[in-house]
């Protein structure tokens, strides 16, 4: 009987082991029931430190394949939910089907590198090492297509999203920056990195000529470093998409990308309303257009 009792064991063991192993292969990369449509917030520790971040899930996201992945980064002083609000890049998302994650900044700032900004400067806080822990984290419970992972940002943003175009080339394959010029030096990018900028002629915060608070470069400055960097054409293509948007596009760059400027006539400091141009739609199409080779 003792016997009868230990192969008895033995078998329902067998049978638990193997239950609870496909369990956990189901709840892989391309499980739906690990994923929550619409928004979740998701924690990681970075060098010690708990950081968070918003995740947008699209309704009717397609997880058997690869799908692109867009950070979008606050402004300094600013909560992640602000710019999910005013970008409106939540119903793009939907729209196209991508992944949207909005990270917080220490003290809701960014370190940016040179003089910007705040609690993140000063505390030298490596925001690579964290964008890079949260794609490892969503690559628990998503499959991120390599060649489709962008970044956008406003002010604080836009500026640390030029640094990660310097430091993480091999990770971005574009940016898209509102209202923020590039402060990082030296830019070495070990690959070249599609850059669309857009920034208003009266912006007071971030001068579009340069200058400012924290002694900015001018969006012109900014856009012919990756007009040198990318080794695109000298001149550019000049069209007007709308009155007073003057949009600047040197093409034909190194490995595809491109270089484009949005210069928004008695434009402030501000993301560009959907109602005077659909400005995160645009962003998403120039994202779509220059993936990685």
């Amino acid at each position: 009987m003792k016997i009868f009792r230990k192969v008895l064991f033995s078998i329902i063991t067998f049978i638990l082991l193997i239950i609870t192993t496909s369990c956990r292969l189901m709840a892989g990369p391309n499980s739906a029931s690990s994923l929550q449509v619409g928004n979740s917030t998701r924690k990681v520790t970075v060098n010690g430190l708990e950081r968070s971040y918003i995740l947008h899930i699209p309704p009717g996201l397609d997880i058997s394949q690869a799908v692109p992945l867009v950070f979008v980064f606050h402004g300094g002083g600013q909560e992640p939910a602000a710019i999910q609000f005013f970008s409106g890049l939540d119903e793009v998302a939907d729209n196209g089907h991508f992944v949207l994650v909005y990270p917080e900044g220490v003290g809701y700032t960014w370190n940016a590198g040179g003089v910007c900004c705040g609690d993140a400067l000063a505390n030298n806080i490596d925001e690579a090492a964290f964008v890079r822990e949260i794609i490892s984290d969503l690559e628990t419970v998503i499959s991120i297509d390599a060649k489709q992972i962008y970044a956008t940002g406003f002010s604080n943003g836009a500026i640390l999203a030029y640094r990660l175009a310097c430091q993480m080339s091999d990770v971005f394959a574009a940016i898209a920056s509102v209202a923020g010029t590039m402060i990082y030096s030296p830019c070495q990018p070990r690959q070249p990195v599609s850059v669309m900028h857009i920034h208003g002629l009266d912006d007071s915060r971030v001068p579009y000529g340069g200058g400012g608070e924290f002694n900015l470069p001018s969006a012109e400055q900014t856009i012919a470093t990756w007009v040198d960097l990318n080794d695109c054409p000298f001149s550019a293509t000049v069209n007007n998409p709308i009155d007073k948007i003057t949009h600047s596009a040197y093409i034909s760059c190194k490995a595809g990308t491109a270089v484009e400027l949005y210069a928004i006539e008695s434009g402030g400091h501000g993301w560009v309303s959907e109602h005077v141009y659909p400005m995160s739609e645009t962003i998403w199409d120039f994202f779509t257009a220059h993936p990685k080779p």
